[in-house]
């Protein structure tokens, strides 16, 4: 007898666990099924496919691709063709970071924006690379700071860095403040050189040079103008060079007559 009790007990308590899982699943079903849950799980539907529609039948082709900026040394046409490839799909679904990495390595690229223009453009907008001066024989360096090699060589005059690897960028700005310095008495820098212990060599558009060593450089070539205001401007004679690598002094070669 205890032991029916026991089975009976045991089956309520079942019979009670089941009770409220039934009744929150009957809860559910019967919300789902009202009317206007089930409009708006249609109507996600067919926006999700009219989405995959439109990607994969790509309904608004691209008609045309325009390419924007102000150029020396780029092509439009040739901008153009290197990009279509890559425009190879509906406007909606063209990867603009692809078609800026098309053109984005070029060498005369500084920068590319790609956008789309509606209803069927792909409007591209390129800044070319503005050369300041030549980084050794070859190369050049960009307003920017960046170092670049042109197709072919070009045909202007540009101040000339040489110098060691990875020192194009401090030697840009050097050439800078150097040259502001040498403006005051109308010289103007035509090479500049690093060499591998660190001596800069400067060497002006008349042909003189002036030496200023690896130490204190800048205090060196302050004292330079100076000296070339007060003592060596009225000299008749041509000035080979002028090293100024003395502690309390300076040196000048002349030009032979």
């Amino acid at each position: 007898m205890a032991k029916r009790q026991a089975v009976r007990v045991q089956a309520a308590k079942r019979k009670n666990a089941i009770a409220p899982s039934v009744v929150r699943l009957t809860k559910v079903v019967e919300f789902l099924w009202k009317p206007r849950l089930i409009m708006s799980i249609l109507a996600i539907a067919v926006v999700v496919m009219i989405q995959d529609w439109i990607s994969t039948r790509e309904i608004w082709p691209v008609e045309s691709v325009k390419i924007e900026g102000e150029f020396n040394y780029l092509d439009k046409q040739k901008l153009r063709e290197k990009a279509l490839p890559s425009v190879n799909a509906g406007l909606l679904n063209v990867d603009l970071q692809q078609v800026r990495n098309s053109l984005i390595d070029l060498p005369w690229v500084e920068d590319v924006s790609v956008r789309r223009q509606w209803p069927d453009q792909i409007l591209i907008r390129v800044i070319e690379k503005q050369p300041v001066v030549y980084w050794g024989e070859n190369d050049l360096l960009s307003a920017k700071g960046k170092l670049f090699t042109p197709h072919k060589k070009l045909g202007i005059t540009l101040p000339i860095l040489f110098g060691p690897e990875g020192q194009h960028q401090l030697m840009l700005q050097e050439l800078a403040r150097m040259q502001a310095w040498l403006m005051d008495i109308g010289l103007y820098i035509n090479r500049m050189s690093l060499d591998a212990r660190r001596s800069w060599t400067l060497k002006m558009t008349d042909g003189m040079e002036l030496r200023l060593g690896r130490q204190q450089m800048h205090e060196r070539l302050d004292r330079f103008v100076s000296i070339y205001k007060d003592r060596l401007a009225s000299d008749q004679r041509k000035i080979k060079h002028v090293d100024m690598r003395y502690t309390n002094g300076f040196a000048v070669a002349w030009k032979e007559a």
